[in-house]
């Protein structure tokens, strides 16, 4: 039996569907039965859950890793502690040392809900600040103000957290109303964060503010700024969108780029489970009832994730072999100074990481 030692649970509620975000949420009401329908959704999931994973010889171990994302999994609040501390403990235990992170949005917190966290074994806040510019958080349709960033900001720093936060790139009218980010970083880090989330806007067609969005040079200045900026206070840009202090990398996101095993749980949960013969099964939870959807990944499939998974980090990503047609691209890369490429290892930098769409793309046309 192979072991699950890490377990995502997506939690759908939010308090505003902001305009931008394409992630499965629903508005939250906290007069309605909606906590109490999620409850019996995740009660009803796991004996599914359990026969996906026995029919595949998967077992769980004691998690490493648990993350509550969503949605806004703060407003679950002292309903979601008492439930899932219990569910819990009648199916998995918490690894001592083990990872717990839950997202918090700014104004969707109080003090008594985080310590009954705390309790169960929460020891990581992701928080969703996204900006720190008052006029980008109204543009950006946030549903907090700036106020209430710095409280819960305040918060974590006062009660030594280990925290993250999250920063967005690319918003609409950046040019126009002259967007200052070293300004954002240097508040933002005021408050002794250990790991930063750098994102970038990705807008629909029917984005409201989709033909303001600023131009690719300006994304690429602004990414570069930001990686250098960070890197020149200690931060490391481990992964695509990520930096963290050493040692303060997510232990749950590596588990996915490593193509680790992940299990998941809730509406839209999606999680992968490696096979033998380097095949592998990942599966979603449908929204309205809780059953899954299964996809079944093939050796050509498993091989192109894993060099698109390790090429995101700065693990780097090692050839089995070296064809001449590899052999063309990489010094290629390396002529455009993408990133270290010794010791048989492919590593980006930080502009290797902005061009990943377009390094897979050469691969491909290599015969990869």
């Amino acid at each position: 039996m192979t072991q699950v030692s890490s377990l995502y649970l997506h939690v759908p509620f939010c308090k505003h569907l902001c305009n931008y975000c394409d992630f499965y949420k629903k508005l939250y009401d906290p007069a309605s039965n909606q906590i109490e329908d999620f409850h019996q959704f995740l009660t009803d999931s796991w004996q599914r859950h359990e026969t996906l994973m026995a029919d595949n010889a998967y077992a769980w171990s004691p998690l490493e890793t648990l993350y509550l994302g969503g949605g806004t999994p703060s407003l679950w609040g002292l309903k979601g502690a008492n439930f899932l501390g219990q569910w819990l403990e009648q199916r998995l235990t918490l690894r001592p040392g083990a990872e717990f992170t839950m997202e918090v949005d700014p104004g969707t917190w109080t003090e008594e809900m985080i310590l009954a966290w705390k309790a169960k074994g929460l020891n990581r806040i992701s928080i969703g600040t996204q900006t720190l510019d008052p006029n980008f958080i109204k543009i950006m349709d946030r549903s907090h103000s700036l106020d209430e960033s710095y409280s819960l900001l305040e918060y974590c720093q006062n009660n030594d957290w280990n925290f993250s936060l999250d920063f967005l790139l690319g918003l609409p009218f950046s040019r126009e109303k002259k967007r200052n980010i070293e300004i954002e970083l240097s508040n933002l880090l005021k408050y002794k964060p250990k790991h930063i989330s750098l994102y970038i806007l990705n807008a629909r067609s029917k984005y409201p503010h989709v033909q303001s969005m600023p131009d690719d040079e300006f994304i690429r200045e602004e990414y570069l700024f930001v990686s250098e900026y960070l890197q020149k206070l200690g931060f490391v840009h481990y992964e695509v969108s990520n930096f963290a202090l050493p040692g303060f990398e997510s232990k749950h996101n590596l588990k996915y780029w490593k193509g680790e095993a992940v299990a998941a749980l809730g509406p839209t949960g999606t999680g992968y489970f490696p096979q033998a013969q380097e095949n592998a099964l990942r599966y979603k939870w449908k929204v309205s009832k809780p059953e899954i959807e299964v996809e079944e990944l093939g050796i050509k499939e498993v091989s192109l994730e894993h060099i698109y998974l390790t090429l995101r980090t700065n693990l780097g990503w090692v050839p089995r072999q070296m064809s001449p047609a590899l052999e063309k691209v990489i010094q290629n890369w390396k002529a455009l100074h993408y990133g270290d490429f010794s010791e048989g290892a492919v590593k980006l930098n930080s502009l290797g990481f902005l061009m990943l769409d377009s390094l897979m793309d050469d691969l491909f046309r290599a015969g990869f």
